[in-house]
């Protein structure tokens, strides 16, 4: 049996007058300090207004709290009452103390007052109660990646019960589940000689039973559902859903039109999820609400406590097309060959809220990808049509604009850890002496983007120094403009062959390549991903997407937005929502901004979705006159106001945002002033006018 070590999700120690609050998943602790030694005795998870691993109880007077990320005092029902961000005394009830750190715990003290301090002028917290009482502390594991890992054999049958324990990482099956915190990273799967699922994973107890046919095609396609619905995974006739009231949602048995049907209902039923919840854990005043609140048959918050079946059954009497304009785009699609390897991919998928599709041979020794992705963020190949095709993994060369998925590229992630924005390591390749000058202007002219914490620019490098550079994982990006044929780097002094390093950079780029096969021996190595482009980058679109990727924007938009339709050319080996930086930020967000005169600019605004930052997030804007209320990430380009240039130069300094300007990025080391915005504005509407004039001409001639 494969348990990966399962030691329970969360465990307590003590050590003096400390409790320590030990997360097993993420091998980290949280110490809370207490004013008596704690004698701690099991206490009931149902005490708490939100899901929790476990709990403990015992006598305590006060706390100290010296590790943390926020502290928030909520009431009894879990009504916020303030975010301790000041000293403040509170009167007597029922409190819950929420503390945000490397894992999320709780502290239930009942009928007293709490005087808090320490918070402006110490690094401690000290919360004091007006008399002794039971306080009883509970923790939820930040469970960021697998507890467990599922054996499968090569056989249908036996995956489609290894899928019905994939929800055994999601919390509840409230429509809290639909915030991204409480579903937890499903179970690895591993391809094996026997199914062996590990004892603490079981199937979720949610009356819904998806019904497949005993295929890989039938599995894949439907798996990302059934883990969100937590459902049984059973094998029959056609596809279906089962309820535990008796009804059958039968679906589609023709394979696209199976895959588009279980995407609707996936879009359909997790958004009316993230409506059901507004007046729940986290209560919110939704801008989607507002619009949609009044075509829907029922009020979403009165079936927060109905079952799966009873809420489904509400749903689907719902058109996707009235809601479907608000749901937030998947940031990863993923496109799977029925082959027994791609299998490995489905957890994975799953934490993304990944819709799957199907393509390609079943041989499981063709030559090909077993699974590529697209993004919303990038555009693949079109075939002459008005709209997006499914690109095929098994095609003569990888479609351009397009990801190749592997597991070890999510593996990676779970264990490589991700450097700080500001401390990003950059190493640039390159045979020309002159193009290695352009490319070290464009990094420090004006100055060097604020993600950058050391980078080098070097030329004509020699085996050893491209051998080392190739293989350096303290490296986070390594970008690499060398003649490269057939997986081999030509240096000064010879070659080196893409197959010889032991290690990775975090990303490597390599210019002037259209084949990525070869980016998958750099993840195997360890990496998290490689880029490859068909042409040389521009300087501006260099800076452009290092600045982008050293601030912690994930790979796909930061080849999107840094610069023209080059993106389309881009390949890329790994998830496309991978980060390379870290940051402090929930999420990042981006604003295009179209000049209608030197200081007026039209904007239109979306937030950006990533490994971090999944599905079901809500986020407020910088200004009301965008939107003042919450509204769900992800979604689309939502047009917002026309702002003057200091409002623009404003929305630029913020940490989590991105800007264009007239399809130009501005990176805030580019503009310092409110008259650099309009000098970039007067600029661009002139040759705005050029071009209408000439063109003018042209068609008068």
């Amino acid at each position: 049996m494969s348990d990966d070590g399962i030691d329970g999700r969360i465990g307590f120690e003590v050590e003096g007058r400390t409790l320590r609050i030990r997360d097993a998943l993420e091998g980290e602790e949280l110490p809370l300090c207490f004013d008596q030694e704690p004698r701690p005795q099991p206490a009931l998870d149902e005490l708490f207004p939100a899901p929790v691993d476990r709990a403990v109880s015992f006598e305590a007077e006060s706390v100290s709290i010296s590790s943390y990320h926020s502290i928030l005092l909520r009431e009894s029902d879990g009504e916020l009452v303030a975010r301790l961000n000041e000293s403040m005394d509170f009167q007597r009830q029922t409190y819950f103390i929420e503390l945000n750190g490397v894992t999320k715990a709780f502290i239930r003290t009942p009928d007293v007052a709490i005087s808090a301090t320490g918070i402006t002028d110490s690094p401690t917290v000290e919360l004091s109660f007006d008399r002794p009482t039971t306080v009883t502390v509970g923790a939820r594991s930040l469970h960021t990646r697998p507890e467990a890992t599922i054996s499968v054999p090569d056989d249908p049958t036996a995956l489609a019960e290894a899928v019905s324990v994939l929800g055994s990482s999601i919390k509840e099956f409230t429509p809290e589940r639909s915030w991204p915190t409480l579903r937890g990273y499903p179970p690895r799967i591993r391809v094996g000689t026997e199914l062996d699922v590990p004892s603490p994973l079981v199937t979720p107890d949610t009356g819904v039973e998806v019904v497949v046919r005993p295929t890989y095609e039938d599995i894949y396609r439907l798996s990302t559902l059934a883990y969100y619905l937590g459902a049984n995974v059973v094998v029959g006739d056609g596809p279906a859903i089962r309820l535990d009231n008796g009804y059958v949602e039968s679906l589609p048995t023709e394979g696209v039109a199976l895959e588009e049907r279980a995407e609707e209902l996936l879009r359909t039923w997790f958004f009316l999820d993230t409506l059901a919840r507004t007046e729940g854990y986290v209560k919110s005043d939704r801008y989607e609400y507002e619009q949609v609140g009044s075509e829907l048959p029922f009020y979403p918050p009165n079936l927060a406590d109905s079952s799966m079946s009873e809420r489904l059954m509400e749903y689907l009497e719902v058109d996707p097309e009235t809601v479907a304009p608000y749901t937030p785009e998947w940031p990863t699609e993923a496109v799977l060959r029925p082959v027994p390897a791609a299998m490995e991919l489905l957890p994975h998928l799953a934490h993304v809220l990944a819709p799957v599709r199907v393509r390609g041979t079943a041989d499981p020794a063709a030559d090909a990808p077993i699974a590529l992705a697209t993004s919303p963020w990038m555009n693949h190949d079109r075939d002459g049509s008005d709209t997006d095709t499914t690109p095929v993994p098994d095609a003569t060369s990888t479609p351009s604009g397009t990801t190749i998925l592997t597991p070890k590229s999510y593996e990676n992630s779970l264990t490589r850890a991700t450097t700080a924005r500001g401390e990003i390591r950059l190493v640039v390749l390159t045979d020309s002496a002159a193009r290695a000058k352009r490319l070290s202007d464009a990094i420090s002219d004006p100055a060097v983007p604020g993600g950058i914490g050391s980078w080098e620019v070097v030329n004509n490098p020699d085996v050893e120094t491209v051998t080392a550079t190739l293989s350096d994982p303290e490296t986070d990006i390594a970008y690499c403009c060398l003649p490269i044929e057939n997986g081999e780097v030509a240096a000064c002094d010879g070659v080196v062959s893409l197959d010889a390093p032991d290690d990775s950079p975090t990303l490597s780029v390599f210019e002037g390549v259209t084949d990525p096969a070869f980016g998958y021996r750099i993840v195997e190595n360890g990496g998290l991903s490689v880029i490859t482009s068909g042409s040389l980058s521009s300087p501006e679109r260099f800076r452009s997407l290092i600045g982008l990727l050293s601030s912690g924007v994930s790979i796909a938009p930061s080849v999107s937005l840094s610069g023209d339709s080059a993106a389309t050319r881009m390949r890329i080996v790994g998830d496309p929502g991978v980060e390379i930086a870290s940051h402090s930020h929930v999420l990042m967000h981006v604003y295009r901004a179209w000049s209608e005169s030197s200081d007026s600019h039209r904007i239109k605004r979306r937030s950006m979705l990533s490994l971090s930052a999944r599905p079901g997030i809500e986020d407020s804007q910088l200004y009301d006159g965008f939107q003042p209320m919450e509204e769900l990430s992800g979604k689309s380009w939502v047009e917002g106001p026309t702002i003057d240039s200091s409002d623009l130069l404003t929305v630029l300094e913020q940490d989590d945002s991105v800007v264009q300007l007239n399809g130009r990025l501005l990176l805030p080391e580019d503009v310092q002033t409110e008259a650099d915005i309009a000098r970039l504005a007067r600029q661009h509407r002139s040759e705005d006018a050029e071009s209408a004039d000439s063109a003018s001409e042209r068609s008068s001639q």
